[in-house]
């Protein structure tokens, strides 16, 4: 386990079949909001290469087996809420999490991945993609901008924690604009988010951002145990 400190954030990596049993998690006693954060199983897109954006592509057979393990992951784990966005990928995965439990999941759109305009389906190593403007410096026909996508995210989780105080809640999301949530979350700044180092889910990882009033922001990320060797 390898903690350190980046302003108010502590960061801690975990192995999820190794070292820290989800419920395991819930043992403190002090009123706290945590946000377990995922990213949707694999699409074709993924699978390819392949810029999604807004495209609302399914899950393919990897991504439901991914929406498998989230779920049996989060199995024990007691949920106030299930947020996905708007996508059917993102969709799928989180209704993979709802099946058998009371609680529903809400879709918001302010959860979408990044909207990439003219190079949405674009493959990620074709040369066009290299041409995208800079965030601040985007055109209606270049995709969101820094600015918008930051407050569309940060718009869906001030709603979201307006609902939950505390408690215990789980976001499917996307690569893209999960590192906003985290953002949004956590109230740092970009290159704070840069300091704690990769922040871009695979299809199978999943964190926990754990919040409260008497302790500084923990955010924990659960590896499996076949990818110890990439830590």
């Amino acid at each position: 386990m390898v903690r350190r400190s980046i302003r108010p954030v502590l960061l801690v990596l975990a192995a999820i079949a190794a070292i820290l049993p989800l419920a395991d998690l819930h043992a403190q006693q002090v009123p706290t909001l945590r946000v377990y954060l995922a990213r949707h199983g694999q699409t074709d897109g993924n699978l390819k290469g392949i810029a999604q954006g807004w495209t609302d592509t399914p899950l393919n057979e990897t991504g439901r087996q991914h929406a498998a393990m989230l779920a049996e992951r989060m199995r024990g784990v007691a949920l106030d809420a299930i947020y996905s966005s708007t996508l059917s990928r993102s969709r799928e995965t989180a209704e993979a999490v709802a099946a058998g439990r009371s609680v529903r999941v809400q879709n918001l759109a302010g959860l979408r991945e990044i909207g990439l305009g003219r190079f949405e389906n674009v493959a990620l190593d074709d040369p066009i993609m290299k041409t995208r403007p800079p965030a601040d410096k985007r055109g209606p026909e270049d995709g969101e901008t820094g600015d918008q996508i930051t407050a569309r995210v940060a718009g869906a989780i001030a709603g979201i924690r307006k609902s939950h105080a505390s408690g215990t809640i789980l976001i499917v999301g996307h690569a893209g604009t999960n590192a906003y949530v985290m953002r949004a979350l956590l109230g740092v700044t970009p290159e704070e988010m840069a300091k704690m180092g990769r922040y871009v889910q695979d299809n199978d990882e999943l964190y926990l951002i754990e919040l409260g009033a008497s302790f500084p922001a923990r955010v924990f990320k659960f590896i499996p145990a076949g990818k110890f060797n990439e830590l």
